[in-house]
């Protein structure tokens, strides 16, 4: 299986068939197991990119945090600009590669409340005194996903574009990892809540429509993608 055949779409459909098995088979309180799930995943890519700024000597200040992102849309699914560069950094998203994924999949229903929990449990992984407030969501009917960096201002962007080029790819994750990830992490929040054997039928659920969706070798190599330890960083 070619990794780079797995891009935004990819990871957007799993989140919402996980989700959407969840609520089918169990209701509310396996939808509130994924939404723990969530909360997790975000929580451990946050703490992943933590370690790598550490290691780096870098602080752990929301520059940091935007400068250590672990994935990219190298296919131009999404689309974002600046609204403000301060007193507080400020950016609105005005195309969501995940929301157009589950607006075209008719998931955007079970997809939504990645967004409600996944970016402010990133900066809370990454480090829990740093706060994030999004304004407004486009999956929960705003036209722009608003984010507020709290306690960064784009002084100097073009040596945050340094930063940046320096960086290069060693932070990026590519979305097969991050769909084993986000596998792994909602499978283990819905056998904490409900226990293994129901959390091993949600999952197979979404598998089975993954497939689907996608064919049986993705589907595999998610599974197999899974397994892994999500919590260390590779560098």
């Amino acid at each position: 299986m070619d990794r780079n055949l797995f891009d935004i779409p990819h990871h957007a459909n799993l989140f919402a068939l996980i989700y959407r098995a969840a609520v089918e088979l169990y209701g509310e309180k396996c939808a509130l197991a994924a939404d723990e799930g969530t909360k997790i995943y975000g929580q451990q890519r946050g703490g992943r990119m933590a370690q790598r700024a550490t290691k780096d000597g870098a602080p752990l200040t929301m520059e940091s945090y935007l400068l250590y992102g672990e994935w990219a849309d190298k296919n131009g699914h999404s689309k974002s600009e600046v609204a403000a560069t301060q007193p507080v950094y400020c950016t609105n998203s005005t195309v969501c590669g995940w929301c157009e994924a589950w607006k075209k999949a008719g998931l955007l229903e079970y997809g939504k409340n990645y967004c409600t929990y996944v970016d402010k449990n990133l900066v809370k992984g990454f480090n829990p005194q740093l706060t994030l407030d999004i304004n407004s969501i486009i999956s929960q009917g705003g036209e722009v996903c608003a984010f507020q960096w709290n306690g960064f201002a784009m002084t100097d962007p073009e040596g945050y574009a340094a930063k940046k080029a320096s960086l290069g790819d060693k932070t990026i994750k590519d979305f097969l990892y991050h769909t084993g990830h986000l596998l792994s992490a909602m499978k283990y929040a819905i056998a904490m809540e409900l226990g293994n054997e129901r959390a091993e039928r949600v999952v197979a659920k979404a598998l089975v429509d993954y497939s689907d969706m996608y064919g049986a070798d993705m589907a595999q190599a998610v599974m197999e993608e899974s397994l892994q330890d999500f919590i260390k960083a590779d560098y």
